[in-house]
């Protein structure tokens, strides 16, 4: 099933135009695989995790080194994901959080490329007030923790004569 979902929040906030624009956008992500993408990702990442657990599961130095002389396998997956895993994790979360931004980018240059820009950036503002966003938040503390472009990044991004072209 293939299934765009707007809300009614979203359809009351915005004009008709602004909507297919929006609508063009998440075509995009549907258009250049976004969405499969992403489940690939994740199962790949979800079969390293427990890949890695595998080899540390019955490693006595990861439960001695807190304190467990047994080694119940709750505790292991308790251990491993907030001690050895953490770190990876951390690495890991920053490359698929530009990632993401990077298929935001993308989309919403589909969305350009039917000719919505205006309409795009129009209906990006107002979602932004409407949920309270951050115009231009702190640049490395975005880049690190929010998965979409700031709200000024992606407008500059679908100007007339952008460089940025994903």
């Amino acid at each position: 099933n293939k299934r765009i979902v707007m809300f009614d929040t979203l359809i009351n906030q915005m004009s008709t135009k602004e909507l297919v624009a929006v609508l063009g956008h998440e075509i995009g992500h549907w258009a250049y695989g976004h969405v499969l993408q992403n489940f690939l990702i994740t199962q790949i990442y979800v079969l390293c995790a427990f890949m890695a657990f595998g080899s540390f599961v019955n490693s006595p130095d990861l439960y001695h080194a807190f304190g467990f002389a047994q080694m119940p396998t709750v505790i292991g997956l308790m251990l491993f994901f907030q001690t050895v895993w953490a770190p990876v994790d951390s690495v890991l979360n920053f490359v698929l959080t530009l990632h993401s931004r990077h298929k935001e980018f993308s989309a919403d240059q589909y969305s350009l490329n039917l000719g919505y820009s205006a309409d795009l950036q129009q209906g990006l503002v107002k979602m932004s007030i409407e949920n309270l966003s951050i115009l231009d938040p702190d640049p490395m503390y975005s880049l690190y923790h929010h998965t979409h472009p700031p709200l000024l990044q992606r407008l500059r991004a679908l100007q007339p004569g952008s460089k940025k072209k994903d």
